[in-house]
């Protein structure tokens, strides 16, 4: 296990694609401590996005209107990832710059990939479901709004460090609510499987409800990471 909690197995990688494997209790108390739990404090910036993706994808919780959230939400770690290589050069030490742009590449890899995990799994539960959705509002949408995150967490990040961490912490408290809410909204989800060879790749689950409490769960450490981030002034790879 590493420093931050995420569960790793001989190569150093996380297992599936969780985050931070839950069992189903821990699933269950992580839900109930995120309902019980305030949100943070959000920034601006951070609450004209929440209600622009409301005006975009519906004030709903919907399949559909999560999926084109997490699309958005592997921007900042896409920006961050392409701004480490720009950062780089600040470092003179040549074997202190490998070092750090290493680490900085393989923490921001490993988080894209785990919201890439989530939009896999809410693709695939649409289609089995047949959900009829509007190809404009929740797919090309969703990539406009990406690009423009991105540009806008690249230029935080070589601008302002922390306010770039600050916000991404926003964005993954407001995630892990909406996943913790998403369940208790369907309490027949409890009881519900989805047989799913990728999903169960992920990590393994008892039912859907079980699911996504790990994908909330996964929001949850996002969020741990990025607020560490902020608190180390963190300013170069």
């Amino acid at each position: 296990m590493t420093a931050n909690g995420q569960t790793t197995n001989p190569a150093g990688r996380p297992p599936h694609g969780a985050m931070r494997e839950l069992n189903t209790e821990e699933r269950r108390e992580w839900q109930q401590t995120t309902l019980a739990t305030p949100p943070r404090p959000y920034g601006l910036d951070a609450r004209l996005q929440f209600w622009l993706e409301d005006l975009v994808f519906g004030k709903e919780r919907t399949l559909p209107k999560f999926r084109a959230r997490e699309i958005v939400a592997r921007s900042p770690y896409w920006a961050w990832e392409q701004a480490a290589f720009f950062l780089a050069g600040k470092v003179r030490d040549r074997s202190t710059r490998a070092r750090r742009l290493y680490d900085s590449l393989t923490e921001t890899r490993t988080e894209q990939d785990n919201e890439a995990w989530h939009v896999v799994i809410l693709e695939e539960l649409i289609a089995a479901r047949g959900i009829q959705e509007n190809p404009l509002r929740f797919r090309l949408m969703p990539q406009l709004m990406a690009l423009g995150v991105y540009q806008q967490f690249w230029l935080l990040r070589v601008l302002n460090p922390a306010s770039s961490y600050r916000l991404n912490a926003d964005i993954e408290d407001h995630a892990e609510h909406e996943y913790a809410a998403l369940v208790a909204e369907h309490p027949g989800w409890e009881n519900e499987p989805f047989p799913s060879d990728l999903a169960s790749g992920y990590a393994p689950y008892e039912s859907l409800a079980d699911l996504f409490r790990q994908i909330g769960a996964d929001e949850g450490l996002h969020k741990e990471l990025s607020l560490a981030r902020m608190a180390q002034g963190e300013s170069a790879p």
